[in-house]
């Protein structure tokens, strides 16, 4: 079984008022684009293969570190053009997964269970789906009969009973990989935009006979895109909070949870106490029963099961 992925890069960023691509920008201390990519391994995609535009000279080195594959959408002509420019990477994919470099808190289970559900149903498409408490701005989901999805509407192109539709579409997709290429091949560009939009292959695979699968996950915030500073301090937020709780959860003594900054890289044993205001950077290695106090800084180093290290101690910072 070949699972492959997509990753979508290659927009400018405009609303981030930054020269850095959008996708660079780091979300607890780790770039977007990365993210989405580990995501995607951890939930057993064997291939990656990111679509890169704007900024292209700097986000390839991010690619090579992980081994990961890129192709160039010269001009971007909306997504499943996007998609088609990497189509010869994953041509030879038993299922072809799509995901957006600026979403940087999706889960690998979300990911897992997203290509489960294909391979379960038999479907040609399956759609990740969420509920956020405010729909504005989103596609909507719309269903048939048979709890299949029916169309995908814009907002701007609904009807006011079809705003009153809470499920929302996240962008994030899964195909049967042998109906890929005929479905991008059929997707048109006859639209206000004169863009080739991926979420026409819901009429697609239907008018091919098959069905187009809605995947539901209740944890909205984690398919919430980055499109401004504020959004990605949000992220960041939401994503250190993640980090501490899981600390928490497996034995780690942390008074003050909001004023700490713990890298996911960082390794810490159970029964260790982290003072305030610290933070644990890079590949730093806690040992258990360790004891870190106030305002610590400790990067990238080891520190041995058992040590004190006192308030305001700098480990491992040039």
């Amino acid at each position: 079984m070949i699972t492959a992925a997509v990753i979508l890069a290659a927009g400018m960023g405009k609303r981030m008022k930054s020269d850095l691509p959008k996708v660079l920008h780091p979300v607890l201390a780790r770039p977007m684009v990365e993210r989405a990519g580990l995501a995607a391994e951890a939930a057993g995609v064997t291939e990656i293969t990111v679509v890169i535009g704007h900024g292209r000279e700097k986000v390839i080195p991010v690619l090579e570190k992980n081994g990961w594959g890129w192709v160039v959408q010269e001009e971007q002509l909306g997504t499943a053009h996007a998609v088609s420019c990497a189509l010869p990477q994953v041509e030879n994919a038993d299922e072809v997964v799509i995901l957006m470099g600026d979403v940087p808190l999706l889960r690998e289970e979300t990911v897992s269970n997203l290509l489960l559900a294909l391979r379960e149903s038999n479907a040609a498409l399956a759609v990740l789906t969420t509920t956020p408490p405010d729909v504005t701005g989103y596609g909507r989901i719309l269903l048939d009969s048979n709890g299949m999805i029916d169309r995908i509407v814009e907002e701007k192109d609904a009807s006011s009973e079809e705003k009153e539709c809470r499920i929302i579409n996240t962008g994030i997709m899964a195909f049967d990989g042998s109906v890929l290429a005929e479905v991008l091949s059929r997707i048109g560009n006859t639209n206000a935009q004169n863009e080739f939009y991926l979420t026409d292959a819901v009429a697609i695979v239907g008018e091919m006979g098959r069905n187009a699968l809605p995947v539901f996950t209740p944890e909205w915030q984690e398919v919430a895109g980055v499109n401004n500073p504020l959004q990605l301090a949000a992220c960041t937020s939401a994503m250190k909070r993640r980090v501490v709780e899981s600390h928490l959860l497996s034995g780690v003594v942390i008074p003050d949870p909001d004023s700490v900054w713990i890298e996911d890289s960082v390794i810490i044993g159970k029964g260790s106490v982290i003072g305030r205001n610290c933070r644990l950077s890079g590949e730093a290695v806690i040992g258990n029963n360790t004891v870190i106090g106030d305002g610590s800084i400790i990067d990238g180093v080891v520190i041995q099961p058992g040590e004190i290290i006192e308030a305001f101690s700098i480990l491992g910072v040039d």
